[in-house]
């Protein structure tokens, strides 16, 4: 790969490795940006619907307040405080009923007028309760007004006499409708939802007014993270099921919470939107860096291309090559460094030439002195061989011998170890044979037994059948008693129905003998038919008993045979084991025959050991002699042959 082409791959590899550092912080930066420009937009619109409902319910508290300070509410008289009632009613905005309530808990007066209602208890209420309890004012859970019969929130204020006694209060009945115009006009994002949450997760008001409706709530836990993290996003599913994003901001003044939440789809769909714009942006970014850096590689290169196509001549022996270069920085010192190398080695090459020549003369005269010197080795080395060939067949011969013998002696010895394992693996069968032979006992003496039991057994079930049968003869005769009880009953009944009144008391004992009877008839079946059953049962159980028995007395024949083959097994294994044993012996006593035989050809061996190792001695004292003289005729070889080549190098060389 050229330097341009790994300079590129660098050059790309980096823009990549950029765009994907600086991509992913972007992605991650963006998404946390989304994500706070979310729960900015979303707390600014909980805040300030929670602050709008916030000042409609102070603005409540404030009328109260001012009701509260009224000498006509204060004085006790109905017509008065009717009046001023029906007056501030219609002064007031949101209030769908207002109502004075006195300290007994009883409508005392209500706008607008609705005599039915007046007089009616409220005393039941938490609303009143919690207002005579600490005569401050309250806003209540949500109730159905039972003066108008929807739901409601009320909101009460406390009326004291002038000596400071509780008079009553004044309730302002706020319909949920109130609320619900307030989530009219609110948007989150395209798709979002908003809510006012009671304590409960009851659902005061929404932007879907289907949930009111259907009553459903948020979740305990749900709605206590939601405060815990007021004014942060966490994850939400919102009330239709949507995996959402919401945040709560608490309504001041009120035991309520705003919620709000947008769908994660809604809000990775601006993150996308967002990252695409910035995904083009990054790519012509890159684009530009590259196409510069690019440009900036063509010109930076072009000087290195030129200097390796000077150094690719030189490589094919043109030493006649100039590298010039105008720069001063590094590209420009290299070409300087090699022209002056060229230069030096140009010079080089004209010394090799002249002594070359000189080498190759020298070469050749030596040539000629060696070879007279290694015709006269050559001779010599002749009359030894034929001294050392003789010895060496002789050598070979007893180590062959030698070899052949050892094998023998080592198989013998092998076969030795054998035997002994295989007379004492023998013992170990006879051995277990025998203790087969006794188990085999075992089990036909127990075999034996459990058919004796087995027999016992069946004489035992025959004799229980036998006894059934005779319970059975029992129970018939008990059913025809009962039958011909039966009979003389339904006689006895139609001659007391005969004598009429005088035989009424007989025909009720009649009747009952007669159903005592056809009772005792019906048990007797019973019986009989369990007493078919086990007879049936006792058949089988002999049957199987009978099987049983033939089963065992197989068993033991098949156990009796076993120990016999048990007892031959163990007397063949034992003379086996006999004949392994003489087997043995005379196996060992060959193998120290061999022993011997092989100590004899170690010393033949020895012998003819020495002999040669003599005529080798002189023979490797020749061998070096004409190995010198050899070497010396290779080296001039050599050496010619180099200064040969060598010339024909330089002179490839274009100077």
């Amino acid at each position: 790969m050229s330097i341009k082409a790994k300079t590129v791959t660098l050059l790309v590899i980096a823009l990549l490795m950029t765009g994907l550092i600086v991509g992913g912080s972007g992605m991650y930066v963006l998404y946390g940006r989304t994500l706070n420009n979310n729960q900015v937009a979303m707390n600014g619109q909980a805040s300030q619907l929670a602050g709008e409902t916030s000042e409609l319910f102070a603005s409540f508290s404030r009328s109260g307040k001012y009701y509260s300070e009224d000498l006509d509410l204060k004085s006790g008289d109905a017509s008065r405080v009717q009046d001023k009632i029906n007056a501030y009613f219609a002064a007031t905005w949101g209030v769908d009923r207002l109502v004075f309530i006195n300290s007994a808990g009883a409508r005392f007066a209500i706008a607008p007028y609705d005599a039915k209602t007046i007089g009616g208890s409220v005393a039941d209420r938490d609303f009143f309760k919690d207002t005579m309890k600490d005569q401050k004012s309250h806003i209540s859970d949500v109730i159905v007004n039972r003066a108008s019969g929807i739901p409601s929130v009320i909101v009460t204020q406390p009326v004291k006499t002038q000596d400071g006694k509780m008079a009553g209060f004044v309730a302002q009945s706020i319909s949920l409708e109130t609320l619900q115009n307030f989530l009219e006009q609110v948007k989150v994002g395209e798709t979002g939802v908003a809510g006012i949450v009671a304590q409960d997760g009851s659902i005061l008001a929404h932007t879907n007014k289907d949930l009111i409706k259907e009553q459903i709530k948020v979740p305990e836990n749900m709605l206590h993270s939601l405060l815990e993290n007021s004014g942060k996003l966490i994850p939400y599913p919102d009330s239709i099921g949507r995996d959402s994003l919401a945040l709560a901001v608490p309504i001041k003044n009120t035991p309520w919470v705003v919620i709000v939440s947008m769908p994660k789809s809604e809000i990775i769909s601006d993150f996308y939107a967002s990252l695409t714009t910035m995904v083009i942006s990054l790519l012509v970014a890159l684009l530009v860096v590259g196409l510069v850096a690019w440009i900036f590689l063509i010109r930076l290169l072009r000087p290195i291309e030129e200097i390796s196509r000077q150094v690719a001549k030189i490589g094919d022996g043109d030493l006649s090559v100039a590298i010039t270069s105008s720069s001063n920085d590094e590209i420009g010192i290299l070409a300087k460094a090699l022209s002056t190398s060229i230069g030096n080695f140009r010079q080089m090459i004209v010394k090799v030439q002249e002594a070359s020549e000189i080498v190759s003369a020298s070469s050749e005269e030596l040539t000629a002195s060696t070879e007279q010197l290694s015709q006269a080795a050559n001779q010599v080395s002749t009359a030894i061989t034929g001294v050392t060939d003789g010895t060496t067949h002789q050598m070979q011969a007893v180590d062959n011998t030698m070899h052949i013998v050892e094998q023998m002696s080592a198989g013998l010895q092998q076969i030795a170890a054998n035997t002994g394992s295989a007379s004492a693996t023998a013992e170990k069968t006879s051995n277990t044979a025998q203790e087969g032979g006794k188990a085999v006992q075992k089990v036909t003496s127990q075999m034996t037994n459990i058919e004796t039991s087995v027999n016992n057994s069946a004489q035992v079930v025959a004799k229980l059948g036998e006894r059934s049968k005779e319970i059975g003869q029992i129970v018939d005769t008990i059913a025809g008693i009962a039958g011909q009880t039966n009979l003389l009953a339904l006689n006895a009944a139609i001659e007391a129905a005969r004598a009429g009144e005088q035989g009424r008391g007989f025909a009720v004992v009649a009747e009952e003998v007669r159903k005592l009877a056809e009772q005792s008839q019906g048990a007797a079946k019973e019986i009989a038919a369990l007493i078919g059953e086990i007879q049936a049962d006792t058949t089988k159980a002999v049957l199987a008993m009978n099987d049983g028995t033939d089963e065992v007395r197989k068993g033991t024949e098949v156990a009796i045979a076993a120990g016999q083959s048990f007892n031959e097994i163990a007397l063949l294994i034992e003379e086996e084991s006999d004949q392994i044993r003489e087997i043995s012996a005379a196996i060992e006593q060959m193998a120290n025959g061999s022993q011997q035989i092989v100590s004899s050809v170690k010393e033949i061996t020895k012998i003819s050991k020495d002999a040669t190792g003599q005529a080798q001695t002189v023979l490797a004292a020749t061998e070096e002699q004409t190995a010198s003289i050899q070497e010396i005729a290779s080296s001039s070889t050599d050496l010619s042959q180099m200064a040969g080549n060598l010339q024909d190098i330089v002179s490839k060389f274009k100077i």
